[in-house]
C-alpha cells in the first residue's frame, strides 16, 4: 500500500469493529509516522542549502510517491537568489517571490496545513499549473509567526487529499523543513562570509585557494585551458604615505570593484594580500587572458579617486599573466604550484619593466614538464 503524505485517517473506529482492523489501523499509523520520521531526519542532515532543496523537492517526491512537488520561498532581498547557483534555481517546482502576497493567498489567512481536493479548485489557487493534479496538500513553512514559504504536495487522484485527513504528521514536517531553511541560509550566509575580504567584497586568500583547486580539477578533467592573473597596484605604499590608508583603502575597494565588473560570471576575483589580487580565469586561453589583463588595467588607469583635498589619485596596476593549456594530465598540486610561480614571475616582470603594464609568463620556463 501507498502511503500518502497526509496523514491516515486517526478516527476511532466505528462501533463493532474487530480487534483485527483496530491492530491493522494502528500499524498502518505507525508505518506513515516512521516515514515522516524519516523524511524528516533527511531533512536535518541535509548537507546545505542546495541539498535541502534537492530533498524536499526530489526526495520527497519519492518518500511520499507523489506525482508533483513545488516549493515557493518568500524571497524580497534576492539573498536566497543570490546564495543559490544557476543550477539550483533552475530546478523545477521552484519558485522564489519578492512578494509574500501570494503565500497569504493560499491560507487566506490561516496558517495551517491546507488540503484541496479537484482540479478547480486547485488551479483557482494557481498551484500545480499545467499539472494533473487531483489533489494537494500545503504546508505553511513559518517562522517566528511569519510564512516564509510553502511546500506543496500533489498527488494525481482526487481522494489522496482530502478534508476528512488528519494532518498532524504532515504539519510537523512542514515545521522541521521551515527550521531547516533558516538553518540552511545562516550556514551558507556565515561560510560566504568566511570566504570574504571584508574590505573588497571580494574573495579572500581562503576563497582563492579553494576556487584554484576546483577550477584546476575542472580544467584536467575537461582538458580545457585555464589561466591566472597576478594584479599588484603599483606605489601602494606611497599611496598611503600621502593621501592616507583611508584614502588607500577606497583605492582597493574602487580596484576590485572595477576588475569584478569586467569578468564573466565564471571568472573569480580574490584578495591575494595586502595591495595584490588574484584573478581565475577558467576556459581562458592565452591571448584572451592577456587581453583581459590589458583592459583591466587601461580601465584602471582612468579611475578618478579623489583624496580628502580633492587632489586625483593616480592608479596604476603591473598584472602577470601565466596560462595552462596542455591536453595532458598534470598531477593538480604540482600544476597549482606552476601557475602560483609563473604568475609571480610575471608580475614582478611587470614591476621591473616600469610598472603600468602587462607580461606573461609562460609555464614551460618555470617548470619544464608543463606545455604553454
Amino acid at each position: 500500500m501507498s502511503c500518502p503524505p497526509s496523514d491516515s485517517d486517526v478516527a476511532t473506529a466505528p462501533s463493532g469493529a474487530s480487534l483485527a482492523n483496530l491492530v491493522r489501523k494502528a500499524t498502518e499509523n505507525e508505518r506513515i509516522l516512521r516515514r515522516y520520521q524519516q523524511m524528516e531526519l533527511q531533512l536535518l542532515s541535509a548537507e546545505g542549502l542546495e541539498d535541502l532543496l534537492q530533498r524536499l523537492l526530489v526526495g520527497s517526491r519519492r518518500a511520499f510517491s507523489l506525482d508533483a512537488v513545488e516549493l515557493r520561498l518568500f524571497d524580497p532581498h534576492g539573498a536566497l537568489a543570490e546564495l543559490l547557483g544557476e543550477a539550483a534555481l533552475s530546478q523545477p517546482g521552484l519558485q522564489l517571490l519578492s512578494s509574500d502576497s501570494a503565500l497569504k493567498t493560499l491560507y487566506q489567512g490561516s496558517i495551517g496545513v491546507r488540503l484541496v481536493s479537484g482540479a478547480r479548485a486547485l488551479t483557482g489557487l494557481g498551484v500545480f499549473a499545467g499539472s494533473r493534479i487531483g489533489s494537494a496538500a500545503l504546508l505553511p513553512m513559518v517562522r517566528q509567526g511569519r510564512l516564509v514559504g510553502s511546500l506543496h504536495f500533489g498527488a494525481g487522484e482526487t481522494t489522496r487529499f482530502t478534508t476528512d485527513k488528519s494532518t498532524d504528521f504532515i504539519a510537523h514536517l512542514a515545521s522541521v523543513a521551515a527550521i531547516c531553511l533558516e538553518n540552511g541560509v545562516n550556514r551558507e550566509q556565515l561560510h560566504r562570509l568566511s570566504l570574504m575580504d571584508t574590505l573588497t567584497q571580494v574573495g579572500n586568500r581562503r576563497a582563492f585557494q579553494r576556487n584554484l583547486d576546483t577550477e584546476i580539477a575542472r580544467a584536467l578533467r575537461q582538458a580545457r585551458p585555464l589561466s591566472l592573473l597576478f594584479v599588484d597596484l603599483d606605489h601602494f605604499k606611497r599611496i598611503n604615505d600621502r593621501h592616507g590608508h583611508h584614502v588607500g583603502d577606497q583605492v582597493l575597494r574602487a580596484v576590485a570593484r572595477h576588475i569584478a565588473l569586467m569578468l564573466r560570471k565564471t571568472d573569480h576575483v580574490c584578495r591575494f594580500g595586502g595591495e595584490e589580487f588574484a584573478l581565475i580565469l577558467p576556459d581562458c586561453e592565452r591571448d584572451l587572458a592577456l587581453e583581459v589583463a590589458e583592459r583591466i588595467r587601461a580601465e584602471v588607469a582612468g579611475l578618478q579617486v579623489t583624496d580628502d583635498d580633492d587632489r586625483r589619485v593616480p592608479v596604476t596596476l603591473s598584472i602577470g599573466v601565466c596560462c595552462w593549456a596542455s591536453p595532458g594530465v598534470s598531477p593538480p598540486q604540482q600544476l597549482a604550484r606552476a601557475l602560483l610561480k609563473a604568475a609571480d614571475h610575471a608580475v614582478y616582470a611587470a614591476k621591473k619593466a616600469g610598472r603600468n603594464r602587462v607580461c606573461y609568463q609562460s609555464l614551460t620556463e618555470i617548470a619544464p614538464d608543463f606545455m604553454a
